[in-house]
């Protein structure tokens, strides 16, 4: 009996995966809501399966490739983690601010913890493994990270098909974008999309939480503008991680993978 072929991630297979990773989420979205609906409904309402579906779908084709271990997917060197401190401090200030005004419902902020942990694996694995992995494989460290957080943040615009918010779609597209470099380069200097996913699922969790009516609270939260001024430090963040000495030995360890 012969073994099955692992799948090469090339770049044209990272692009049509994320468009079927987009139809799963943003159209598994607008099914789930009946039409359009306030974002914060969506992520509260209950556990959101489209995003389920979508991190499932991204693992099963990471677990198919033949470089699973080069796209990120494995436990990152214990020496590296020391990098991941500005991003979860950012996650973790956001969520103090996101609590300072007080607590929402339990069975509110479990639901959202559960979507974000969701969100978090669903695009890390699309994004940070597939997709940069893809573009990797035809093009330089750089180039690769641009376009991956630029289809990042192009693909959060898309949230405003499933929710009507058009201007909050355009936001979130640009911290997106911003957040992306940095994601990346840490997810490429770790060697593993792991500690993005438990940061990235913080800082969602912070954001949502910090949007929702507080009992006290009259009158929409600042704090997604505050959020834009902090994904710029993680960007510049991310351009000092990918500084030239820094790329050549990404160039090296991703050829031995």
């Amino acid at each position: 009996m012969s073994i099955p072929k692992k799948i090469h991630l090339s770049m044209p297979l990272a692009i049509a995966a994320l468009a079927v990773w987009l139809g799963l989420t943003v159209g598994g979205r607008w099914l789930e809501s009946v039409g359009r609906a306030p974002l914060g409904t969506t992520v509260t309402g209950g556990i959101g399966l489209s995003w389920a579906l979508a991190a499932v779908f991204a693992l099963a084709l990471l677990l198919a490739s033949s470089r699973r271990r080069a796209a990120g997917l494995c436990a990152p060197p214990l020496k590296t983690l020391w990098l991941v401190w500005p991003p979860l401090l950012y996650a973790l200030l956001m969520l103090l601010l996101a609590w300072a005004g007080g607590w929402p419902q339990p069975r509110v902020l479990l639901i959202v913890a559960c979507n974000a942990a969701l969100v978090a694996i669903s695009e890390e694995l699309m994004f940070r493994a597939i997709l940069l992995q893809g573009m990797l494989d035809r093009y330089a460290v750089w180039p690769a990270v641009l376009m991956s957080s630029a289809l990042f943040g192009l693909a959060h615009t898309a949230n405003g098909l499933a929710t009507g918010d058009v201007s909050g779609a355009l936001w979130q597209a640009i911290a997106a974008t911003l957040q992306g470099v940095g994601y990346a380069a840490i997810r490429l200097r770790t060697r593993s999309v792991w500690p993005m996913v438990f940061v990235h699922g913080l800082w969602d969790y912070a954001l949502v939480t910090a949007t929702l009516p507080h009992p006290a609270e009259d009158g929409a939260s600042i704090l997604p503008y505050v959020a834009l001024l902090a994904v710029l430090p993680l960007c510049l963040y991310g351009v000092y991680l990918l500084r030239p000495s820094q790329r050549a030995a990404i160039t090296l360890s991703d050829a031995a993978a």
